[in-house]
Order: structure tokens, then C-alpha cells, then sequence
């Protein structure tokens, strides 16, 4: 397989407010997912106190949460067997429906990200072209944003340092997302999701330490013991946007290497009308920019659906 390992056993130490970090997850290793979600929609958390994008100083910021119709139905299960996270809600389809999932969000026609996630799922991990309503890997996985409040670009809190700031108090959020759920697979999309994870110490490198080792694949970390949990795998990849498709990603991809990645991992599958399915809607060959860039996360995708399918089995 043509994925970058780093065992992150050995002790990380965090970029941002490690004291703060083990205040606020000191004795919470138990707290269930509805209760973190309730209270950090709100703001009522610890961390909240500090953040600029905090709802009860800033009510017209978006929070969204995983759909539990496609996702797992966080309201009765408490492990999922996949997690996704991307960057914030604001001014995205969750601001106004309250609702994180790549199904129903890929229904707004404008909204890109969710279309393409949606894509690459069937074709990676489903591997089901025609129906994801039923998918059951969806029914296993779980989505959530590394930065759980989103502020409107209109409301002119999206500069630089209030995004920062909001960026390291929700990491705490993120890390008693992750031991409620104890996912076996979780899926950093983007630059933010990235260091966010790199910030509480669950993976060993940071973005700009890894962003050029992608053109083999996801890249992969093996986690052991983090924080008590047993051993996960974290993979790491580029966000759905359409400017990240279009403008990054199309300039990253290979004609013949991605090719040659995308047929190699390819042969590893059952089927392959999934795959065929993809590649026939971006082109034949990839003859713009969209095509070659979800061509370019496909090969990362392959791998990611690989091991979900095969945690899949073994969760309980």
C-alpha cells in the first residue's frame, strides 16, 4: 500500500495550551456524545469562555451536528467506526440547517464540498454508486467540524486572529469527541483538521510537515494508547472544497502516476463498478480541473475506505 506509517506512541507534546488542555479533559473521558454536543452548542464548555466565535456572545454563529438519518445515531450509540473532520460551518449548508452530512448537504446544489465528499465515499468506501441512503459504513461513521461554531464572513469575524483563537479552544471539543466515539478510522480533511489533531497530541506531524508526501496517497498515522484509547489509525488528506479540487489538487495530479495508484488499489476491491462509476463522471481521461483533482483524492480515498471496510467488521 503506498501510505506513509509513523507510530505516534511516544509522547507529542502540544502546540497550543497544554495546561488548559489537561484542565479541561481532567475526569470527562466519560462524558457521552449528546452532552458534549448539547453544551457546546451552547458555549457552556471550559473552553468556550475564550472563544471569539462563542454563541452566547455571538448568536448568529452556525454549529452543526452529524446527521443521525445517514451517520450513526449518536443519540443511542456511543462508538463509531469512522469520524470525519473538516474546518467550520460558517456560511456553509450547516450554518442554516444545523445538519453535518455529506448526503443531505450534497442536495444544496452549491455546496461542493458535500458533493464531492459524497462522490469519493461511494466510490472508496462503499462502493455502492447508486445508493447511499443505505450505505452501511455511513451508518457507522460520524461527522464533525474542528471548529464547531462558524462565523458569517458578513459578520466580520473571520479575521486571522479570532479564527486562530477559535481554532485552539475548540481542539479541546474535538478531543472529548474523539474519546466519547473511540473511532477506529478518523479522517482529517484539510489543513485545520490537521493541526488540530496535531495540537492535542494525537498525531506526530503537523501540515506543513506532511503536505508533501501526498502524492502516494492519504497520509497514515498508527495511534496507540492515546489518552487510554485502544490503537486507531488517522488519515489525513485534503479538504472537498471546490477551490482545493480545482486550483490545488489539479496541479498535483499525475497523469500516469495517480493513474497507475488509482489501477494498482483498485485491483485490491471486489468490484470495481464503483471505481468505474467515478472515473466516467470526471473524465475520460481527466480533461479539467475538477477532473483532476477529485482523480488526485481518489488515490487518497482508496485507501481510507480500505481500512474502514475492514474496521467495519470487528466493531461491536
Amino acid at each position: 500500500m503506498a501510505r506513509a506509517f509513523l507510530l505516534s506512541s511516544l509522547p507529542c507534546p502540544y502546540s497550543h495550551g497544554e495546561k488548559r488542555m489537561e484542565n479541561n479533559l481532567l475526569g470527562c473521558r466519560t462524558q457521552v456524545i449528546t452532552d458534549i454536543l448539547k453544551q457546546a452548542e451552547h458555549g457552556l464548555l471550559d473552553c468556550c469562555k475564550e472563544c471569539p466565535w462563542s454563541p452566547i456572545d455571538e448568536p448568529s454563529v452556525g454549529f452543526g451536528v452529524s446527521c443521525t438519518v445517514h451517520g450513526m445515531n449518536w443519540n443511542i450509540e456511543n462508538k463509531a467506526n469512522s469520524m470525519i473532520m473538516v474546518q467550520d460551518p460558517g456560511d456553509t449548508t450547516p450554518h442554516r440547517t444545523g445538519r453535518l452530512c455529506a448526503v443531505h448537504n450534497a442536495e444544496n446544489p452549491t455546496d461542493k464540498t458535500a458533493q464531492q465528499n459524497l462522490q469519493l465515499w461511494k466510490a472508496a468506501v462503499s462502493l455502492n454508486w447508486d445508493a447511499p441512503e443505505d450505505d452501511e459504513y455511513l451508518k457507522k461513521h460520524y461527522w464533525t467540524n474542528t471548529i464547531m461554531h462558524g462565523a458569517s464572513a458578513e459578520t466580520g469575524l473571520r479575521e486571522r486572529s479570532k479564527f486562530e483563537t477559535a481554532r485552539e479552544c475548540c481542539s479541546d471539543v474535538l478531543a472529548l469527541q474523539i474519546l466519547a466515539l473511540k473511532p477506529k478510522v478518523l479522517i482529517a480533511s484539510g489543513t485545520v483538521a490537521v493541526n488540530n489533531l496535531h495540537d492535542i497530541g494525537v498525531i506526530a506531524r503537523n501540515w506543513a510537515s506532511i503536505r508533501h508526501e501526498f502524492n502516494a496517497g492519504a497520509y497514515c498515522e498508527e495511534v496507540n494508547s492515546w489518552r487510554g484509547l485502544p490503537l486507531f489509525k488517522v488519515f489525513c488528506t485534503y479538504h472537498t472544497s471546490a477551490g482545493v479540487v480545482n486550483r490545488t489538487l489539479s496541479r498535483k495530479y499525475d497523469s500516469v502516476k495517480t493513474e497507475k495508484l488509482i489501477a494498482e488499489k483498485s485491483k485490491m476491491l471486489n468490484s470495481t463498478e464503483s471505481i468505474i462509476g467515478f472515473l466516467s463522471s470526471y473524465g475520460k481521461p481527466a480533461s479539467n480541473a475538477t477532473d483532476r483533482g477529485m482523480r488526485f483524492l481518489l488515490n487518497h480515498w482508496l485507501d481510507i475506505g480500505l481500512e474502514i471496510r475492514e474496521q467495519s467488521k470487528n466493531t461491536t
